[in-house]
């Protein structure tokens, strides 16, 4: 088997694609997309539930979700998400769906209980 020598392969640079080199910068840029992304499951969150609630017959939903590209899973989540964990948005909208999911399907006494780590 042949070797080569990667070294010397064109590598595409941060600023080609329009990216900084400051890591101080991308760090408070991916934190922007997280707060933005955990902002947006709730808000689909709640608009899935009004949809379902008030707008369509029985039924109609998951055909409507499919016309979205919206997994039924991803919905349901969602909507679970948006109803028993939005009041508690400002530490929560950070996190990623998997996790918003499995904090929001936890009774509510387990959520409102401190827990602590062995580290504290």
């Amino acid at each position: 088997m042949e070797r080569k020598d990667i070294t010397k392969q064109v590598v595409e640079t941060p600023e080609e694609k329009g990216l900084s080199t400051n890591l101080t910068q991308i760090t408070t840029e991916i934190k922007s997309y997280q707060s933005v992304a955990g902002q947006s499951i709730f808000e689909i969150g709640r608009r899935l539930t009004w949809v379902k609630e008030n707008d369509l017959s029985h039924g109609e939903f998951g055909h409507w979700l499919k016309s979205l590209n919206i997994d039924s899973t991803f919905a349901k989540r969602a909507m679970k998400i948006s109803n028993e964990l939005s009041s508690n948005g400002a530490t929560s909208h950070h996190l990623g769906v998997e996790a918003l999911y499995q904090i929001a399907t936890l009774p509510e006494e387990e959520r409102q209980k401190l827990h602590r780590l062995e580290s504290g």
